[in-house]
């Protein structure tokens, strides 16, 4: 069995992990490239799981049921499909084409139900206006009933910003605010393009601006963390979230709050 498993604290794929601020406490994260017929397998403790296809199609088992995930070109042609899995279990996934699958990981509950998320479930926003209009897909925010898990999709057009006005989600003061850790996986096209990424506070002791390449992955645990595509050059990020209670609700930079009336 031929598989490549990449934890967050190693390389990842041609691309490169960007930290700010240190490593999260919650999400475990992994890109599973399999080749045609190779499978995985692996036992579940403690840990939920949300496996989103990328691209290909495979077969997942779980609990002796089979499940279809795809086809998906890639993440820029098709939509996304997911499927949620609780701890205390194992599951097995076999490649009907080349795959590639992200794996999402945070504590969980011993008990819940296998939940399959079809392209026809997505939750579909289009967000912002002007030059930093993107489109947003849900992936497993309301269609699952996760523990801590959080996850979707947002797709750049060339050129355009999102994660904007700057927002932040990085302390816990409900119900203004709730204290989530979160990570992107980007991915270009063409390939060969970049972006940006400004993750800063409001005090600035955090302020770095990141390049972005194709498969790289960033993850933060504080600040505002706006993205930028790169004239000519399609960006998308799967974006994962954890935290201790499993609420989606931020504040914007009030220094730029204005800019949500464009």
């Amino acid at each position: 069995m031929k598989t490549r498993e990449l934890r967050i604290r190693k390389p990842f794929n041609q691309g490169k992990t960007k930290l700010v601020d240190g490593q999260l406490d919650l999400i475990r994260f992994s890109v599973l490239s399999l080749t045609r017929g190779k499978s995985f397998r692996e036992k579940l403790n403690k840990d939920e799981l949300g496996i989103v296809l990328l691209s290909g199609r495979v077969e997942v088992e779980a609990r002796g049921r089979h499940y279809a995930l795809g086809p998906r070109k890639d993440v820029f042609s098709d939509p996304a499909w997911g499927l949620y899995l609780p701890g205390k279990m194992e599951w097995r996934v076999r490649a009907l084409v080349k795959s590639e699958l992200a794996l999402s990981y945070a504590p969980g509950p011993e008990k819940g139900e296998v939940q399959m998320v079809t392209p026809t479930q997505l939750v579909l926003h289009e967000r912002g206006s002007d030059l930093f209009q993107r489109r947003v897909a849900d992936v497993m925010v309301s269609q699952v009933n996760a523990k801590h898990l959080l996850i979707g999709e947002t797709f750049n057009k060339p050129g355009q910003w999102s994660s904007y006005p700057p927002h932040r989600h990085d302390q816990h003061k409900p119900p203004k605010i709730y204290y989530l850790e979160e990570m992107y996986l980007f991915k270009l096209n063409p390939r060969r393009g970049f972006g940006f990424q400004r993750v800063y506070t409001d005090d600035r002791k955090i302020d770095q601006a990141l390049v972005i390449e194709n498969n790289d992955v960033a993850i933060f645990k504080k600040g505002y963390h706006p993205v930028a595509a790169a004239p000519g050059y399609q960006l998308y990020y799967l974006w994962v979230l954890a935290g201790p209670v499993r609420i989606m609700k931020v504040v914007d930079d009030p220094a730029h709050h204005w800019v949500r009336e464009i």
